[in-house]
């Protein structure tokens, strides 16, 4: 089994979500079961994974694997169905309910909207007319988790439970000098007859993994995608998997000196325990060449690029896409560098007025207050959008007439693959690693000097002003997005499913 190790699988997805998904789609083309793992609760789980078409028997998550409930059928529960003292009176609020027995508010019913009468949670009060539990309710119909409040409405414990009411899960927070409630302690309730105590989420985590792997008990992968949280928990596994440190970012803070700078906090506590690893997966040939320059074959690295362009996408006619439309496809953050190409349209506005800009992403901290910040102070307002988060990014592209990247490091960028595939021309900065792997200069689109938006705005008005050069950029951008096609990358990942065989073969098949 291939274990893709993450925390969470959310309705607005990082590349790192959408690469675990179309890596699982690859797995299970090819027939080599393979599931996504998660750590973090969320009583919403499954309406995401149905809404992101991820199979059941393609994810397991923490809590699920604790609850027993991964398998669990969905039932619609309303407020109905909850058994009431017979001297409480339920009143209708909007969508919701109070409950009042003598004139004294002794609960609340919410349901999760006017169009959605399933129970969301349940609220309860004392006398004095505070708030002393909260009952939460799965989508898929059951009580999953009971929250206690202190005296000060801060939340003192929490209890999950399986489908049956059973309690499987406590937590307590205990307040620190600042007066702060925090997590204390974590427990499994008679967990295999036993109940277990951890000190953290991390060795909890570590506790699952090892579940995992004993539970198969066979040759087991695990690929964790997200480092920063997730290596502690993977490196003390009690039994000895093959384990794989993904690299989704630059693992240096100096693109431009790989062998001496710092490391990207992502990645610092993996690769200093890189002995530990079994294999290190770098997303281009560059930086798997730059990452063994600097620390030797110690532990073996595979290039296998994260995006798969699955299918040859039909070509849309260049006449149906909007005169002008420049988009980027990226989270509003810092490292991705927004404000530089607000400032390049600007100069483009002004020489090619047809021009126009749309951003698709959800926003990292306040980033997206400062650039909507800096579109009314630039006065581009006109032609500058924001678009949130979307499902279907392929439309965007196949609207658009050119593609944008400006972050300042990228491992790979999918979006820029994506794009390709979709025969979308593509500026972007001249950057380690994804965006010299991907784009081909001067052919499928133009890369230029990092952080250099006088270059940045001549290249987009060179392109939106020479229709013929647009339509050539997008016509061989069709053709090299085949570079990662899914037979491609299915080729990339062999290497690596033949070491994990040959580390098994070695150890007789048994776990350690």
């Amino acid at each position: 089994m291939f274990y893709f190790v993450n925390t969470s699988m959310n309705l607005k997805k990082s590349g790192i979500e959408h690469a675990e998904m179309k890596r699982l789609a690859l797995f299970n083309q090819h027939g080599v079961p393979a599931k996504i793992v998660t750590r973090f609760f969320s009583l919403s789980l499954h309406d995401t994974l149905a809404a992101a078409g991820i199979a059941e028997a393609n994810q397991i998550n923490l809590f699920d694997f604790i609850q027993h409930s991964t398998d669990f059928k969905a039932r619609k529960l309303t407020a109905a169905d909850l058994t009431l003292p017979p001297d409480y009176q339920v009143i209708p609020d909007a969508h919701n309910y109070k409950v009042m027995q003598n004139n004294q508010l002794m609960m609340r019913i919410n349901t999760f909207s006017v169009n959605d009468s399933r129970l969301n949670n349940v609220q309860y009060y004392d006398q004095n007319g505070k708030l002393t539990k909260t009952d939460w309710y799965d989508t898929r119909g059951f009580k999953g988790l009971e929250q206690f409040y202190t005296s000060a409405g801060q939340v003192a414990s929490e209890q999950v439970f399986d489908p049956e009411g059973t309690v499987v899960y406590q937590t307590f927070h205990m307040q620190d000098k600042q007066n702060n409630l925090k997590n204390s302690l974590y427990r499994f309730i008679d967990y295999r007859g036993h109940d277990w105590s951890f000190n953290g989420e991390e060795a909890m985590m570590r506790f699952f993994l090892d579940e995992l792997n004993r539970a198969d008990a066979g040759r087991n992968v695990f690929v964790v995608d997200r480092t920063y949280e997730l290596a502690w928990s993977a490196l003390r596994m009690h039994t000895r998997p093959f384990r794989v440190m993904h690299l989704h970012s630059n693992h240096v803070n100096d693109p431009a000196d790989p062998q001496h700078s710092t490391l990207n906090y992502n990645y610092e506590l993996a690769i200093n325990n890189l002995a530990d690893w079994n294999g290190v997966i770098a997303a281009t040939q560059q930086q798997a060449e730059d990452f063994s320059a600097r620390y030797g074959a110690q532990t073996p690295i595979f290039t296998i690029p994260v995006g798969v362009v699955a299918k040859k996408i039909p070509q849309v006619k260049w006449a149906t896409r909007t005169p002008g439309k420049v988009v980027m496809v990226a989270r509003l953050s810092e490292e991705k560098q927004q404000d530089q190409l607000i400032k390049a349209i600007k100069q483009v506005h002004a020489k090619f007025p047809a021009v126009s800009l749309d951003f698709w992403g959800y926003a990292n901290g306040d980033t997206g207050t400062k650039l909507h910040k800096l579109v009314a102070e630039l006065g581009v307002g006109d032609y500058v959008k924001f678009n949130d988060y979307t499902a279907d990014v392929g439309q965007v592209y196949d609207q658009a007439q050119l593609a944008v990247l400006t972050s300042r490091a990228e491992g790979f960028a999918l979006a820029l693959l994506e794009g390709q595939a979709h025969g979308l021309p593509q500026v972007a900065y001249d950057i380690k690693y994804g965006p010299q792997a991907i784009i081909r200069d001067q052919q499928d689109g133009l890369l230029v000097p990092l952080d250099d938006v006088d270059a940045l705005a001549d290249a987009i008005y060179d392109l939106l002003s020479d229709p013929a050069k647009l339509q050539a950029f997008s016509h061989q951008a069709y053709q090299d997005s085949q570079r990662y096609s899914d037979v491609a990358v299915w080729s990339a990942w062999q290497r690596l499913i033949d070491a994990a065989d040959q580390y098994y073969t070695q150890k007789g098949g048994a776990q350690a």
